[in-house]
């Protein structure tokens, strides 16, 4: 197992056994949240099938499913590629982070002094801290995407985690991660001890407000980014 897959696996209990299909559609999930599979990268379908060893077909269906599921986009031209956002999707995508995410802390707080859950919370957020803010987008962006899971699973709601949308919002962060300046980095990184100590603390107000704050900051951001860092409209 490389480091960064070792860095996450909080993949919820299925609730079925999954067909081959999904396991295709969750190896490409997986190697998106990982950074192995980057926005805008183009699949082949011979190629999936030979690295997975299942047929062509199981392909297919695994694409046609992350498609409907708007992971990645299916094209007469292009083939199969991992989508890439427009400006106004991930602004739609923010508002919803504010409220889940928001939500999840408060949760969050209010259970940290359950089982194991300061100790995860801890040794999730010392990860993303010891990256530091100018670290390898890779690993800066699988890092903070395990720092968010811990704060959902502890939060206790499985349909919280579950609607989560981790795969779209890491997309998203791969995406801009090259257009954001050392100043941005900086600003977004400091919020990180601050909803960590707020949860920490049990204040699940206090995190909720510096979550919220923290989203809001990310969608200013996003407006003062060039047209290049988001598809089309």
């Amino acid at each position: 197992m490389t480091r960064l897959a070792a860095r996450r696996n909080t993949s919820a209990p299925p609730d079925r056994e999954p067909s081959s299909s999904d396991r295709v559609a969750k190896a490409i999930t997986d190697n998106i949240m990982i950074g192995r599979y980057v926005p805008g990268q183009r699949f082949i379908e011979g190629d999936l099938a030979h690295d997975l060893q299942v047929s062509r077909g199981t392909v297919r269906e695994a694409l046609k499913h992350l498609a409907a599921a708007r992971v990645i986009e299916l094209t007469p031209h292009r083939g199969a590629y991992i989508r890439v956002l427009t400006k106004y999707e991930a602004l739609e995508l923010l508002e919803v982070l504010t409220a889940l995410s928001g939500l999840a802390a408060s949760l969050a707080a209010s259970k940290i002094d359950k089982g194991d859950n300061r100790k995860r919370l801890t040794a999730a957020f010392e990860r993303l801290e010891s990256d530091g803010a100018k670290s390898d987008r890779v690993l800066h962006s699988v890092d903070r995407s395990s720092f968010y899971d811990v704060i959902f699973e502890i939060s206790g709601n499985k349909e919280l985690f579950r609607i989560n949308p981790a795969v779209p919002t890491q997309i998203l962060r791969m995406q801009v991660h090259p257009y954001l300046s050392a100043g941005n980095l900086e600003e977004l990184f400091a919020d990180y001890r601050l909803i960590y100590e707020a949860i920490l603390d049990g204040d699940g107000k206090k995190a909720q407000r510096v979550i919220q704050a923290h989203t809001r900051r990310r969608a200013v951001q996003f407006e003062q980014l060039p047209l290049q860092a988001f598809a089309i409209e």
